[in-house]
């Protein structure tokens, strides 16, 4: 037994592509909100049902949210280790919109060594990102008991 709990990689890759490609560009997009665009909050009571929200507010700080993801990602990435290529990876492959093959060119392996270790990088990548975004799955171990 580990320090920390094993852990099912293929739903954490998943995972992992699943936030580059269907959530870091959602971020992205709203992250560049112009928050000066924004209204002020209207107090005018007449004709509204009464909810106390402030949706202006919730605006901004979905912004704020965002902004912070986007930022946590491209430093995670950043700070990734480079001597097996994992920030060269994951930069073309998903900052930079490179693909695959953009990738492959710029690391300059073999296909198969190439995805070794886009699969390392992107596993590196849930472990380092996980105090913002929980992308890990783990392994449920099921004991069967010797009664």
């Amino acid at each position: 037994m580990g320090l920390f709990p094993e852990l099912n990689e293929e739903e954490t890759l998943k995972n992992v592509k699943y936030y580059f490609e269907h959530e870091f560009p959602r971020l992205k997009a709203r992250s560049h909100m112009n928050i000066s665009s924004l209204q002020s909050p209207s107090f005018d009571t007449v004709g509204t049902s009464g909810s106390a929200r402030n949706t202006q507010e919730d605006k901004i700080m979905g912004q704020l949210w965002a902004m912070d993801l986007v930022k946590a990602t491209y430093k995670v990435v950043r700070n990734c280790p480079d001597d097996h290529k994992f920030r060269t990876i994951l930069e073309k492959c998903f900052l930079y919109g490179k693909g695959n093959t953009g990738a492959l060119d710029a690391v300059n392996y073999e296909t198969s060594r190439y995805f070794e270790c886009k699969r390392a990088a992107m596993l590196y990548f849930a472990d380092a990102f996980s105090d913002y975004y929980q992308m890990e799955v783990n392994m449920i171990k099921t004991e069967k008991s010797g009664v």
